[in-house]
C-alpha cells in the first residue's frame, strides 16, 4: 500500500454514514431551581404551527448553516422562551437520539430569571415538570412497525428475490409520559426518559 493510503486510513476521522441525509436538530432541556425541587420547563407548540401542532416539546430547531449544535438550541430557547444568551447556563450536551430522518443534539442547561414568558408564533403555553417525575416513573411503550415501499423505479430485478425480496421492517420504539392532564409522547419522551438515566 501506498504511504499516502495508509495516511489517509490513520488520519481518518469517522463519522456517520448517511448522515447528510438527516435533519439535524438540537434542544435545550431547560432546568429551573425552585423550592419544590429542580424542574424542566416544557412548551406546548401553536395550534398555528404546520408541524405537530400543539404537541408537547422542548425549545429547540434544526441547526442552521454555520452554527454548532450548541449555538443552535441556545438561540431556540432565547426565540421560543424570549430568553437572554446570559439567562441560559449550558451543562453539556446529553445522549445524542439518531434516527433514520433526524439527528438530535440535546443540552441540559440551568435557567435564571426565567418568568415564564414564551413567543406565542411558536408557542402555545409552558408548563414545568418536576424532574424527581421523569426519574421515577416508568414511561409507557409502543412498538411500531414501519413498511417498506421501494419506488416504481427500483431495480427488483438486480436483487435476488425481485418482488418478492423479504425486507427488513424496520420498528421504532415510542415512549409515552403523562403528567396530569399534558402527554408528553415521541421523541420528547425519549429525550427525556435517557436524562433521567443520567441524573437518577
Amino acid at each position: 500500500m501506498s504511504p499516502e493510503l495508509i495516511k489517509r486510513l490513520t488520519e481518518h476521522q469517522p463519522s456517520l454514514i448517511g448522515l447528510e441525509q438527516c435533519r439535524q436538530a438540537a434542544v435545550l432541556i431547560p432546568l429551573l431551581e425552585t423550592p419544590d425541587g429542580v424542574q424542566i420547563v416544557l412548551e406546548q407548540r401553536s395550534p398555528k404551527l404546520k408541524h405537530q401542532p400543539r404537541d408537547i416539546c422542548l425549545p429547540g430547531g434544526a441547526i442552521e448553516a454555520g452554527e454548532t449544535p450548541r449555538q443552535a438550541a441556545v438561540r431556540e430557547a432565547c426565540e421560543e422562551l424570549l430568553l437572554r444568551p446570559e439567562q441560559i447556563q449550558v451543562f453539556g450536551l446529553m445522549d445524542v437520539l439518531h434516527t433514520n430522518t433526524l439527528m438530535l443534539y440535546p443540552y441540559a442547561a440551568k435557567l435564571t430569571d426565567y418568568d415564564m414568558t414564551y413567543s406565542t408564533a411558536e408557542v402555545e403555553r409552558v408548563f414545568c415538570v418536576p424532574l424527581s417525575f421523569f426519574q421515577t416513573q416508568k414511561p409507557e411503550q409502543y412498538r411500531i412497525t414501519l413498511p417498506v415501499h421501494p419506488p416504481e423505479d427500483f431495480p427488483l430485478s438486480r436483487i435476488v428475490g425481485g418482488k418478492q425480496y423479504q425486507w427488513r421492517e424496520r420498528r421504532e420504539d415510542i415512549v409515552f409520559y403523562q403528567y396530569q392532564d399534558w402527554t408528553i409522547w415521541g421523541i420528547t419522551a425519549k429525550i427525556l426518559q435517557a436524562f433521567a438515566r443520567i441524573t437518577r
